[in-house]
């Protein structure tokens, strides 16, 4: 998805204050987990990389599964998209193994083929 081209200044409005309700949901939920992990008293300035990545993606699999049970209370708010949810760093992992076994299978078809080529003397 992305930004639409706005019919209306009141559309463009609307869209602006609903991203903004979105994002401050989005960071309240996020500062609720680094306080649990970390305490209250740390700051995102003082996190690595790393674990602000991680923090993102724990945050990201509490809403999914709070949604998911929120849903399965509330079926009025099920839709098509609800069976769909791939989070982002196991789908990556999973990409990485299949390539790596991808190149090692052609590697590994590369040599049986050098194996059974005649030698010449």
């Amino acid at each position: 998805m992305s930004i639409p081209n706005f019919q209306s200044e009141e559309h463009q409005h609307e869209f602006e204050d609903l991203f903004e309700y979105k994002a401050s949901t989005y960071i309240k939920m996020m500062d609720k987990v680094k306080d649990m992990m970390y305490g209250s008293s740390t700051t995102y300035n003082n996190l690595p990389g790393a674990c602000q990545e991680v923090l993102r993606d724990i945050t990201q699999s509490l809403i999914y599964d709070t949604e998911y049970a929120f849903k399965d209370n509330h079926p009025e708010y099920k839709n098509n998209d609800d069976e769909l949810f791939i989070p982002r760093k196991s789908f990556k992992e999973d990409v990485e193994e299949a390539l790596l076994a991808a190149n090692q299978k052609f590697w590994n078809q590369s040599n049986d083929i050098v194996e059974t080529l005649p030698t010449v003397e």
